[in-house]
């Protein structure tokens, strides 16, 4: 149902958020994902520039964008075990989203957010939208 919600809105709008698409460049490998409070692990991520791994929260079935509850900085190429702090622990059966971004002002700090998104932009997928993976705490990928 997120899937759909998410490349439902991409498609409708010109909005940031879409499905996750095939990109060589990019990936979040969310099978095996760990949350444990406010750690979430992620066996694997996959970005082709040095970025972060943001995670979005989802509310009424929809990512809370520009908006992020945790973030961390990646090298480029494949890093394992990304583990990421949350501003609070993650509900069981709630839904999230990580989302990749890269690092366009090289500074390795994140700034993406509300009146600043033209710095650290989302990486975009071969669609030309952000790549975005979702997931479920307590659960795996949906």
């Amino acid at each position: 149902m997120l899937k759909q919600s998410i490349v439902a809105l991409a498609l409708g709008s010109s909005a940031l958020i879409a499905g996750p698409a095939l990109a060589d460049h990019l990936n979040i490998s969310t099978d095996g994902i760990e949350v444990d409070g406010d750690t979430v692990t992620i066996p694997s991520v996959l970005i082709d520039e040095p970025g972060f791994v943001v995670i979005h929260e989802v509310l009424d079935g929809q990512p809370v964008v520009p908006a992020s509850i945790g973030h961390a900085y990646v090298e480029g190429g494949t890093t394992d075990s990304v583990e990421i702090t949350t501003e609070y622990p993650l509900e069981d059966g709630a839904d999230y989203i990580a989302m990749l971004h890269y690092d366009t002002d090289g500074d390795g700090e994140y700034s993406f957010g509300e009146g600043m998104t033209d710095v650290d932009t989302p990486a975009l997928n071969a669609e030309d939208a952000p790549y975005v993976q979702p997931f479920t705490a307590g659960g795996s990928m949906m």
